[in-house]
């Protein structure tokens, strides 16, 4: 299957850039793409931006200080709130970078289906000492491959238990924490 990453532009003095490869199809091509945005997601994490666009999602969502499930709800509630959903060309996976949905938050245009939600999800959450998962899900058994992606967090409070936080920000409609049920899945380490 095809698979692109369009590249911030702004970054790149307006000019756009996509980088071209392909990947296998099924399930080996899904984990192959979870790879590709286990990659971006660490690099971009040390970027200042998405370090800072975290920090003022916490600051505007008053997250109290060491309430590590309440920064990853905020995350995602952002995420959830201000990217439109969009799905890809058929037959075309895209990655849309990190830094490129952030330059379109700027301007009030953010798009992107689940695999750019979960990656900018995943980049703001490791930006600030997270650690979360890729979850890939089917929704049908007799499907090949898997058709879904969101980020799953777990985290305690200071003293607290350990808490599964789901990220799935495409779910407008529903809570921020909701997660679909589904025949099958796989969490897979950032």
């Amino acid at each position: 299957m095809p698979i692109f990453q369009v590249q911030p532009e702004w970054l790149l003095g307006n000019t756009p850039q996509v980088v071209n490869g392909s990947v296998s199809n099924g399930v080996q091509g899904n984990l192959d793409t979870v790879t590709i945005m286990s990659t971006i997601a660490k690099n971009r994490s040390r970027h200042p931006l998405l370090r800072e666009l975290a920090l003022r999602i916490l600051e505007s969502a008053n997250v109290a200080s060491q309430n590590y499930v309440d920064e990853a709800l905020a995350i995602g509630r952002f995420v959830q709130k201000k990217v439109r959903y969009v799905r890809d060309i058929r037959g075309v996976e895209t990655l849309i970078d990190p830094l490129t949905l952030i330059d379109q938050l700027r301007r009030g245009q953010a798009q992107g289906d689940c695999d750019d939600m979960s990656l900018l999800i995943a980049s703001l959450l490791l930006a600030i000492g997270h650690q979360p998962y890729f979850r890939i899900v089917k929704y049908r058994p007799e499907v090949h491959g898997f058709s879904h992606i969101y980020v799953v967090d777990y985290d305690r409070n200071h003293g607290g238990k350990r808490t599964r936080v789901v990220l799935d920000a495409i779910m407008k409609r529903n809570p921020i924490g909701y997660e679909v049920p589904h025949s099958s899945g796989r969490e897979i380490k950032v």
